[in-house]
C-alpha cells in the first residue's frame, strides 16, 4: 500500500520482467486493474523499458498487447477487467494495480487461478480507495493485522500516523507515507495541492495513503461560502439558467437563479421545506411552477434546467407555454464533472452569491460522496434529515450557466468590410 507518485507502475512492471527473462520455463505473468487500459499503463512501462534497454531488447519481442520470450516460452500479458475473461489462467506471478479499487470478482478470480505451479506468486499494489469499508485493499490490511504470523500473506505499507492525530501539512507525515519523497518526489509537489485546494480526505489518501471517507467533511472549507457573498440582487432582464431540484412529500424543493457567465451569480428563487408543515405535506406543484413562470417575466431566462425525475409532467408543461427546457439527470457521467468543476470554482472564488440564509444552509449541510465511478454531492450520513436542495441546484445552474456563456462567445461572427 502507497500513495500516489511513489512509481507503484514502474515497481510492478520491473517485477514482471524478472520472472518473465529469470522466472521458470514457461513462465506467465499477467497485468490486471479496475480496467484495461488501467493494466496497460504497467505493460506500456514495462514495453518501454525492453525497448530501451539493448540486452533486454534482443532477448524479448514486443507485441502490442504482450511479450514474449520465444526461447522459454514465456509470456507477459494485459489482461481484460472482466471475471469471466480470467477463468483458466496458469500464472507464474499475477500483477493487480490499484487494488484499492479494483473489482473484488477480478481479484478472486485471479487469486483463485493460483496454485497450478509449485510457485506462483500474486502482486497486489495501490492506494486507499474512496469506499475503504469494501476494498480488496482494506480486507488484506486486516487480514495481515489479525493473522501477522500467516507467511502466505506478506504485507508492505507506507502510510502516514492516525488522520486525528496530525495535520494535512505535517512534513514528518509526509516522509512516513512517500519513501519517494526527496527522491522523484519533491515536496512543492505535495504543497502545491494541499487542502482547500483539494479536499483533505482526498488528499489524506492520495499523499498520506490514510483510510478516510469522503462523506468525513463539509463540501467546502469553512467560511469559503461567506467570502463569496455580494449581498447583490440580479437585475431584472438580465440572461439567466433556472434550475430545479423536487421533491414530492418527504424533501425540499428548491428553485434557484443563476446569472449566465463563466462566474455566475446565484439567488434564491423559492424553497418549499416539509418541515415547515405537518407530516401529509405535499409540495404545491402549481405553486412551484408559478414561480418559475414569474421568474421568467422578472429575467431573461434562457432555459431552465431539472433532473426529469418525478418532475416530468411540469417540465412538459412549462415547455408547452414556450419556457426552454432541458433535462438534467443526475447519472454519475453528468453529476461527476459538474460537482467537480462546482467546488473548484468554489475555492477559485469564481462564483458569488446574494447572500441568501438558505442557499448558505444547504450548502453547509452538503458533503461529497466520492466512489471508484466519481464525486457527486450528498448528504452527510450522520444528519440525514438536513436538506441540500438549493446546493443540488447550484450544481446544476453553475454547470449550464457556464455551458451558456461558452456557447454565446462561439456564435459571435466575425464580419470583413470592403473599402
Amino acid at each position: 500500500m502507497l500513495p500516489r507518485g511513489q512509481g507503484k507502475s514502474s515497481l510492478v512492471a520491473a517485477l514482471g520482467l524478472y520472472d518473465l527473462i529469470l522466472g521458470e520455463e514457461g513462465a506467465s505473468v499477467v497485468v490486471a486493474a479496475v480496467n484495461e487500459q488501467q493494466a496497460g499503463i504497467v505493460f506500456r512501462t514495462a514495453a518501454r523499458m525492453v525497448e530501451l534497454n539493448e540486452d533486454l531488447s534482443t532477448r524479448i519481442h514486443t507485441f502490442k498487447d504482450r511479450l514474449e520470450v520465444p526461447g522459454k516460452g514465456s509470456t507477459f500479458q494485459v489482461m481484460p477487467a472482466s471475471p469471466k475473461a480470467l477463468e483458466g489462467l496458469d500464472p507464474t506471478l499475477a500483477i493487480v494495480d490499484e487494488v484499492g479499487v479494483v473489482n473484488r470478482d477480478v481479484w478472486e478470480v485471479i487469486a483463485l487461478a493460483q496454485g497450478k505451479r509449485e510457485r506462483s506468486t500474486m502482486i497486489g499494489i495501490g492506494t486507499p480507495g474512496p469506499d475503504p469499508h469494501d476494498s480488496v485493499l482494506t480486507d488484506l490490511r486486516d487480514y495481515n493485522r489479525k493473522y501477522p504470523d500467516d507467511h502466505t500473506l506478506a504485507w508492505r505499507e507506507f502510510s502516514a500516523a492516525g488522520f486525528t492525530d496530525h495535520p494535512v501539512d505535517c512534513e514528518h507525515c509526509w516522509e512516513l507515507a512517500n519513501p519517494a519523497l526527496g527522491d522523484f518526489l519533491n515536496k512543492d509537489t505535495i504543497r502545491a495541492l494541499l487542502p482547500p485546494k483539494t479536499r483533505e480526505s482526498t488528499f489524506r489518501r492520495a499523499r498520506l495513503c490514510q483510510f478516510v471517507t469522503e462523506t468525513t467533511g463539509a463540501f467546502l472549507p469553512d467560511g469559503r461560502w461567506e467570502d463569496m457573498n455580494t449581498g447583490e440582487e440580479i437585475a431584472e432582464g438580465e440572461d439567466v439558467v433556472i434550475s430545479l431540484d423536487g421533491s414530492f412529500n418527504g424533501d425540499s424543493t428548491a428553485v434557484l437563479v443563476a446569472r449566465i457567465g463563466m462566474e455566475p451569480h446565484f439567488d434564491v428563487v423559492g424553497l418549499w421545506d416539509p418541515a415547515d408543515h405537518d407530516e401529509d405535506y405535499r409540495v404545491p406543484v402549481e405553486e412551484v411552477e408559478d414561480a418559475i413562470r414569474a421568474a421568467c417575466k422578472r429575467w431573461n431566462v434562457l432555459e431552465v434546467t431539472a433532473d426529469p425525475f418525478r418532475w416530468t409532467r411540469t417540465l412538459q408543461v412549462l415547455e408547452k407555454e414556450g419556457i426552454p427546457i432541458t433535462e438534467f439527470p443526475w447519472s454519475a457521467a453528468r453529476i461527476t464533472p459538474a460537482t467537480t468543476d462546482f467546488y473548484n470554482a468554489c475555492i477559485n472564488g469564481q462564483i458569488t452569491h446574494s447572500g441568501d440564509p438558505r442557499l448558505a444552509e444547504h450548502i453547509g449541510n452538503a458533503v461529497v460522496n466520492e466512489t471508484e465511478r466519481g464525486v457527486r454531492l450528498d448528504k452527510s450520513r450522520k444528519h440525514t434529515t438536513r436538506k441540500i436542495d438549493l446546493a443540488a441546484c447550484a450544481v446544476m445552474g453553475h454547470s449550464r450557466a457556464q455551458w451558456r456563456a461558452m456557447t454565446k462567445k462561439k456564435n459571435r461572427r466575425a464580419r470583413s468590410f470592403k473599402r
